[in-house]
């Protein structure tokens, strides 16, 4: 009878976002109870942790709004070229957010194989394409997408966004897309309930 075992307090869901995020050790130490989500992702900002707190709002972000944010984020990365169009496979992943069907996904799909997902746009265009609700070709029995790759691609992306054009600069990137993070959190927060 004294060998019962204390029943063990699940991880809170901060705890468990962070962990789904695969937050580095040293910003998974700083973690306390005391924080709500917002708090700990501004302290993370504060300590310049950008690249943890990215991968927070990657994980937190409902898919859709992640991949917006994403796209945001490369296109600003990418603003500098005026004169150099934005390469379709990124515009395929605008196109999905702002039109979520299949056949957009299936477009973005296509355009990022062709680029071998190893630029943000790319990585983005992989992330439409597992947002949605099957994997298998259509008219084949649905195979769901592993749950978490959609965020998980997102913060890729964003993370390589603010190292592939002067990378020297990628603080200043990360904290223009923490910002364009915060402004989609506030109104998400102020959209009425549906």
């Amino acid at each position: 009878m004294g060998n019962q075992e204390t029943p063990k307090t699940p991880p809170s869901p901060l705890r468990q976002l962070c962990d789904r995020a695969k937050l580095g050790d040293e910003a998974k130490a700083l973690l306390t109870d005391a924080f709500s989500t917002k708090d700990f992702i501004a302290f993370l900002v504060k300590k310049e942790m950008y690249r943890d707190a990215l991968r927070l709002v990657a994980f937190l972000l409902p898919k859709r709004e992640a991949i917006g944010w994403g796209c945001l984020c490369v296109r600003h990365a990418l603003g500098g070229e005026k004169d150099k169009p934005l390469p379709d496979v990124h515009l395929a992943a605008e196109r999905w957010v702002s039109a979520p069907n299949d056949e957009n996904r299936w477009k973005a799909k296509q355009l990022a194989d062709s680029e071998k997902p190893t630029t943000a746009s790319g990585l983005l265009a992989s992330a439409v394409f597992f947002a949605g609700p099957s994997i298998s070709p259509p008219n084949v029995q649905a195979v769901p997408p592993p749950e978490q790759l959609t965020s998980e691609l997102v913060a890729n992306a964003v993370v390589i966004a603010g190292l592939v054009k002067e990378p020297d600069k990628a603080k200043e990137k990360y904290r223009v897309f923490m910002e364009k993070a915060t402004v989609l959190m506030v109104r998400m927060a102020q959209a009425p309930k549906q």
